[in-house]
């Protein structure tokens, strides 16, 4: 029989490195641009956040009057979340623990990459998910700053995203791409860089 003991042990070892979300506030702009997209043309019910962060896209559900339950492995990001009446919930995106079939949406927006098995959490993603639910999926280039980021684990090219998504049978009906401009603190306005991240709009098929 196969040992999973040290699967366990490097997957805690990870785990303790999860720090608390920063917050910056250009991401509210992009939320609410992907909500009205994508969320506010569908009749959703059930909602997972995946990486709730300081919880503006839990708030965003709520306040919609959906039925969201977000997840994160930093406690203080849970405890603030439950002192505002959300659902928080401290869980690994990898290994889920809700049954077959719980959501209409699963919003996993830049927490994939903090994933060290994004595979399977795209798997589970599709477990949880009802037939015909959806799935929508953020991520930061592969550039060379998200690169060095020490929190990010899993960083690819859009396309073998797409064929990431493919293989765990979601169907991509959407791609696009963000562009910000990042400015280096304390220097000329003028001085930063592209940061570019990558959207999908997936569903599951119902069978």
């Amino acid at each position: 029989m196969t040992d999973y003991s040290r699967l366990d042990k490097y997957l805690a070892e990870f785990k303790g490195r999860t720090r608390r979300d920063s917050g910056f506030q250009y991401h509210e702009g992009l939320t609410d641009f992907a909500l009205k997209q994508f969320v506010d043309k569908h009749e959703f019910g059930d909602v997972l956040d995946v990486g709730i962060g300081v919880g503006y896209a839990l708030r965003k559900f709520k306040a919609r009057g959906l039925r969201v339950t977000g997840i994160t492995q930093e406690h203080s990001e849970a405890d603030s979340a439950k002192a505002d009446g959300l659902d928080a919930r401290i869980m690994d995106m990898n290994f889920l623990d809700f049954p077959d079939s719980s959501f209409d949406l699963v919003w996993c927006r830049h927490a994939l990459e903090h994933s060290l098995m994004p595979i399977i959490a795209l798997m589970e993603f599709r477990r949880v998910l009802r037939p015909g639910g959806y799935l929508y999926v953020e991520v930061p280039s592969d550039c060379i700053m998200h690169i060095m980021n020490v929190d990010h684990h899993s960083l690819f090219a859009d396309h073998v995203w797409q064929t990431i998504f493919k293989k765990v049978e979601l169907k991509l009906y959407f791609r696009g791409q963000f562009s910000t401009f990042m400015q280096i603190p304390g220097c000329d306005p003028n001085w930063g860089w592209d940061d570019i991240y990558w959207y999908y709009w997936m569903r599951k098929e119902a069978q």
